[in-house]
């Protein structure tokens, strides 16, 4: 009680004592000319004392209870039952980019099944630095949880506002969120990695029309089966058939439990863009987990998959290479924000594929031309480096008999280097960081140009 106590004297509330919030308010009748209404009795002291636990063991099933704070403490005419007090209705601002109000929280077409909101439902005591805070993730695990990306009760403005600053300035038209939302962009293009389940969570993707409509985290705030015997006693009551609605009206709404005495969490932070996860993995029945970059198994034969077309977004300096990320990921767009139209291989495995007009979604209808004109312009300069390429190794196979094993080894370095470089822009399409690309066609170009100066010299 001691630790509690410190706590309550150095809050908010510690102008009104223990009973006045831990005993709920007696009401009584009072008669009056137009209507009959209840006023609050002075006392806070029940008839009988409130449940509360026993360690002792009784017979049956024990489970343990917090004890509870009653709504009707915190709305008395001294509280926020005043009149005037309008924090139903105030914008509160909750963190730099979040507001919030309470009255739609306290709406019940807003509330998760077979559980009623109270205060305490959000207002609790989380940890030793203060009496009551509310956690962040208490409110990500109720708007994340079993919501379709950017809907319903998960929908992005009903916490943010549109952010007024351009994306992107380069080109004739600046790229901002006011415009994206217009084109219907979804938000999961950039944010999708923005929820994450820290039980394993798993992507799965909704289509409309062959294209990316929305996605849902699978999986997120899952409920592991041992965090119910650290109430449970009895391992009968865990075979009983359970909803959501049920487990909600059992456990919040009678037993005052805490969403993360059950629950594990659902991270919403915006994930290191120098350690990307796996941002879409859909089809019907397989869905890759959050925290891996391929499904089970698939490492054994493909190892790193896409690593080259990540190595084209982030850009990251290579030997005569400077850094260079590629605009749309310093944006933050992942793969979804282009590769958006559902198509199926040879082998009848689903793709996601990325089209001229999804650029126009985005930038200007001149864009669609871009795509294609970026596609010829790499094949052609691949093509060229291919044939210096070939004459580098023409070259390293007629001096090779002459060669010192120092020197092959030196000339092999050369090849090797050209080759990553030139290996990047060819499996992972240009396209993903054309800048980039050009420049490590260039770095390709004076390495194989390197080794064949190098043989010529050994000729002299």
């Amino acid at each position: 009680m001691q630790k509690g106590y410190e706590l309550w004297k150095k809050g908010k509330h510690n102008k009104f004592g223990c009973v006045e919030c831990h005993y709920p308010p007696k009401e009584t009748a009072k008669s009056d000319t137009s209507a009959d209404t209840k006023t609050e009795s002075l006392s806070h002291i029940p008839n009988k004392p409130p449940e509360r636990f026993s360690y002792v063991q009784l017979g049956g099933e024990t489970v343990r209870t917090r004890p509870r704070v009653s709504d009707a403490n915190c709305m008395t005419s001294r509280c926020h039952g005043k009149p005037d007090d309008d924090f139903k209705t105030k914008k509160i601002k909750f963190t730099e980019k979040v507001s919030f109000t309470h009255k739609p929280h306290l709406d019940k077409k807003n509330q998760i099944e077979g559980q009623k909101i109270n205060c305490t439902s959000c207002h609790q005591h989380e940890t030793d630095q203060k009496k009551f805070e509310v956690s962040k993730a208490t409110c990500h695990l109720c708007h994340f949880k079993h919501v379709k990306f950017n809907q319903d009760r998960g929908k992005c403005e009903l916490c943010h506002e549109l952010p007024k600053k351009p994306i992107q300035t380069s080109g004739e038209k600046p790229i901002t969120h006011q415009m994206l939302k217009k084109a219907k962009v979804s938000c999961s293009s950039c944010h999708l990695e923005m929820i994450q389940a820290a039980g394993g969570g798993q992507y799965k993707a909704y289509f409309k029309s062959g294209e990316l409509e929305t996605a849902l985290v699978l999986n997120a705030g899952q409920i592991k089966k041992e965090n119910c015997l650290a109430c449970h006693d009895q391992a009968k009551v865990l075979k009983k058939e359970i909803t959501d609605e049920l487990m909600h009206q059992k456990h919040v709404t009678v037993k005052n439990a805490r969403c993360f005495d059950c629950h594990q969490p659902v991270m919403h932070t915006k994930a290191d863009l120098e350690q990307p996860g796996i941002l879409a993995y859909a089809s019907s029945g397989l869905h890759a987990p959050a925290n891996q970059s391929e499904l089970p198994g698939c490492s054994v034969c493909h190892p790193k998959a896409h690593s080259y077309q990540r190595i084209l977004s982030a850009g990251p300096k290579r030997p005569d290479v400077s850094k260079t990320p590629d605009f749309m990921y310093k944006a933050r767009a992942n793969c979804l924000a282009c590769h958006v139209e559902r198509k199926f291989n040879a082998k009848g495995q689903m793709v996601m594929t990325a089209s001229a007009k999804t650029c126009v979604r985005c930038h200007t209808k001149d864009h669609k031309k871009m795509l294609k004109d970026w596609k010829s312009e790499l094949a052609k300069e691949i093509k060229y480096s291919k044939e210096v390429e070939q004459e580098a190794l023409t070259a390293l196979a007629k001096a090779k008999p002459k060669l010192s094993k120092s020197k092959l080894t030196e000339a092999r370095k050369m090849l090797k280097e050209g080759r990553e470089n030139l290996n990047i822009v060819k499996f992972g399409n240009g396209v993903h960081n054309k800048k980039y690309s050009i420049m490590l066609i260039d770095a390709a170009l004076n390495r194989f140009e390197d080794m064949i100066d190098y043989l010529e010299e050994d000729k002299q």
